[in-house]
């Protein structure tokens, strides 16, 4: 789905979705969420601001969006702000602190306890995602690559390729292929040259892929229809395609393990409200609901004893131990730090 410039067109579809009949008169007194679609938006709107605005006897709008930093960049820069809540990386979120364009989260009424490094100045962590690889088990069966090495040995597995549209988690990729030790890739990362590297490994796999992906949804649906024979992307994508009976298998091995939140933009419309509707989301119990419907790993540590997230869940999950000791952690502060020109770089090698 295409970035959308102006997020104030919602359908009156999706206004009769939460309870309006007309969708003018919800843009003033309803709380803007903007998140990704497919099984994030159904499970966001179940267990998140779906029971929180219930709760707090509030409306919502949703937006689908692709990158939450630069829908909250286009409003923000417009002065036309109408979003709420956004969802992003938590390296998006220190940009956007940085650039000015986010509200601080006011800790006195959110509850940041059980928050283990995934509660920030500018966002509230409410998953961990793997940035994996997956395949289709027609072509490969439960025989797919097991590194990132295997994903890019286009003799040892041919096929055709699929991966993001950005930089980000794919230049860690890229590294583990061309030979750095996962937990030497922001010490390479961070040398002179080490982007440059990723950036000439990432152009060395580009004749053999297919598609750049845009979204997840798009990338669920890729592995669903077969369209590919392998792709990156997040574990919860590759899961919710093998629930349904599609033809995808993936591997933790040497996945960036990364943590998204929830920002709010400044100049948010229903700011005091939009704090309320993410002190809800932060609590344990809604947490640890969203992880059971997407097999994404709750921001809040306390979800895990919330008595919600059954064992057999558990050992779905991106920060489940067996689960995480052959991945690496997203360094947000790295991210922070290089992404504009990391990004740049990466969009003049899709040019080429």
């Amino acid at each position: 789905m295409k970035l959308l410039s102006k997020a104030i067109g919602i359908t009156a579809a999706l206004a009769a979705l939460v309870g309006v009949t007309s969708a003018p008169a919800m843009a003033e007194d309803a709380i803007g969420i903007a998140s990704s679609g497919g099984i994030m938006l159904e499970a966001g709107r179940a267990a998140l601001w779906g029971p929180a605005t219930e709760k707090l006897g509030l409306k919502y709008l949703e937006d689908t969006i692709d990158e939450g930093l630069n829908a909250v960049r286009l409003q923000v820069n417009a002065n036309n702000v109408t979003y709420d809540l956004v969802q992003m990386a938590n390296y998006e979120a220190a940009l956007g602190g940085k650039e000015g364009i986010l509200t601080p989260i006011d800790y006195s009424v959110v509850n940041k306890d059980g928050f283990k490094g995934t509660a920030t100045d500018y966002c509230v962590g409410y998953q961990t995602y793997t940035f994996s690889m997956a395949w289709n088990t027609k072509t490969y069966g439960k025989n797919g690559p097991q590194s990132w090495a295997d994903f890019w040995d286009v003799k040892k597995f041919p096929g055709t390729r699929a991966m993001r549209a950005n930089a980000e988690a794919q230049l860690e990729a890229a590294l583990m292929a061309d030979g750095v030790a996962p937990e030497d890739v922001y010490k390479v990362l961070a040398e002179k040259g080490g982007l440059e590297r990723a950036i000439a490994k990432l152009e060395e796999i580009k004749p053999h892929v297919a598609v750049w992906w845009t979204s997840g949804a798009q990338v669920a649906q890729l592995l669903r229809d077969g369209e590919v024979d392998m792709t990156t992307g997040w574990n919860g994508r590759f899961q919710a395609v093998q629930k349904d009976g599609g033809p995808a298998d993936f591997t933790w091995n040497q996945g960036i393990l990364g943590v998204d939140c929830f920002a709010i933009p400044k100049g948010a419309p229903h700011l005091d409200k939009a704090m309320k509707v993410l002190a809800y989301m932060a609590q344990p119990e809604p947490q640890a609901e969203m992880a059971v419907r997407t097999n994404y790993g709750p921001g809040n540590s306390k979800a895990f004893d919330a008595g919600i997230i059954s064992q057999d869940t558990v050992k779905l999950l991106p920060n489940y131990p067996e689960n995480a000791k052959t991945q690496i952690t997203l360094d947000p502060d790295w991210w922070a730090a290089n992404n504009n020109r990391a990004q740049k770089l990466f969009d003049e090698m899709l040019a080429r």
